[in-house]
């Protein structure tokens, strides 16, 4: 209260001393700008700036709020607008994930628009795209995810490569894998996808030689990788024996199988293909023979059912030795009816008829099959017991029936 009083004292006495001045020097200002002159006292010409002072800082402060509530407008419509984005990629997502694909292609697109990095828009609409079966249209998505992201030109290729994995082109996705392959040579995703390429395509060479990337990469474990190189050559091993001239089947297998490494020549899958390969269709004596001895030398170390039958059906020239070899392991394994009916089929090339009559009927009494009753059937037939041989007959067309059912 004592302040004011103060300022309205000092307000009084500074106006008094104000007018005083002005009645006795009214002071002179003159402008001139060109042709143009104003003439004024200098206190309304004070007055007049003060005022217009007063105006120009009044102006600044209207323009200053105004600016500031457009920018309020704007970043409220670009903030809705990145929410409206967001939610639209969030559906978009989901829609992918559960493969509405036309949805998912809708959404990605409308919100790739307003988002920082569309990249991921582009290529999941790619992908829906290509499962609605527009190929066009996947591949203009993909361009368009070139051209906002050229940087991340790896993920768009292998975009590409599953796409056109999908549309088993798969010389095109080879064309596309090899060529990121030079700068990405250890990359786990290329080279997995050369692996399903090679398969597709029967490059059991080349897939071969992947292999030891796949290792390395830790993508698979020991066990997968080493099935899935025994499931490469037998493979290549079936394939080239359906192709070319029959004459030069067995070598071609031959020079095949000797270019497995060692170790896998061992592996009963590998034995077991191999073996049946050059015992199929064929009475040759030696390659009977050469199946023989890589079976017996397999079996001596990894005892396997499916050689074990194989080994019933080659026929070596020394019959005999081969029966001796079979029971021998008949010691070893006396509960096995496979071994039992390895050793009827021996046993009958070395007619030995009722050896073989008694290891058919042990092998049936431990296990029942439909072949064990009709070879069993086949030599009573020979032996004239006609009636037995009809029933055996019967019983395994009656269990034939019964699995197939």
């Amino acid at each position: 209260m004592k302040r004011l009083f103060l300022y309205t004292v000092a307000f009084f006495i500074g106006g008094i001393f104000l007018i005083e001045l002005v009645r006795r020097d009214s002071g002179y200002v003159l402008i001139s700008l060109g042709d143009t002159t104003i003439e004024s006292s200098f206190w309304f010409a004070a007055i007049v700036f003060i005022a217009a002072l007063l105006l120009f800082k009044f102006g600044l402060r209207i323009a200053g709020k105004t600016l500031r509530s457009i920018g309020e407008s704007f970043s409220l419509i670009s903030e809705s607008r990145q929410k409206q984005a967001q939610r639209r990629t969030n559906s978009g997502l989901i829609h992918y994930i559960e493969g509405n694909w036309r949805a998912a292609k809708k959404d990605l697109l409308s919100a790739a628009k307003y988002s920082e990095q569309p990249l991921v828009h582009y290529l999941a609409a790619a992908h829906s795209a290509q499962q609605m079966g527009d190929k066009d249209e996947s591949q203009q998505l993909l361009l368009q995810a070139e051209q906002v992201a050229p940087e991340n030109s790896l993920a768009i290729a292998l975009s590409q490569a599953k796409i056109y994995i999908a549309d088993e082109k798969f010389e095109q996705a080879l064309a596309t894998l090899e060529r990121i392959r030079d700068q990405h040579s250890q990359h786990p995703v290329v080279l997995d996808l050369l692996r399903q390429v090679y398969t597709q395509l029967h490059d059991w060479q080349a897939l071969s030689s992947l292999l030891p990337q796949l290792r390395q990469t830790k993508l698979y474990s020991s066990e997968r990788l080493a099935a899935l190189e025994i499931e490469a050559h037998c493979t290549h091993l079936n394939e080239e024996n359906k192709m070319g001239n029959t004459d030069t089947r067995l070598q071609r297998i031959t020079a095949v199988w000797q270019k497995i490494p060692k170790a896998l020549r061992k592996e009963p899958a590998l034995v077991a293909t191999y073996t049946t390969i050059l015992i199929a269709g064929t009475s040759d004596q030696d390659q009977h023979e050469k199946a023989e001895i890589l079976l017996r030398q397999t079996l001596n170390k990894n005892w396997q059912p499916s050689l074990v039958q194989l080994y019933g059906r080659t026929k070596p020239s020394q019959a005999s030795e081969q029966m001796l070899v079979a029971e021998q392991w008949l010691r070893a394994h006396p509960g096995d009816a496979i071994l039992l009916q390895a050793l009827a089929r021996i046993a009958m090339r070395n007619q030995l008829w009722g050896k073989a009559r008694g290891y058919f009927e042990n092998s049936l009494q431990l296990q029942e099959k439909p072949e064990t009753y009709a070879e069993l059937a086949a030599l009573l037939a020979q032996l004239g017991d006609h009636q037995k041989s009809t029933d055996l007959y019967q019983k395994g067309l009656l269990l034939s029936t019964h699995s197939a059912s």
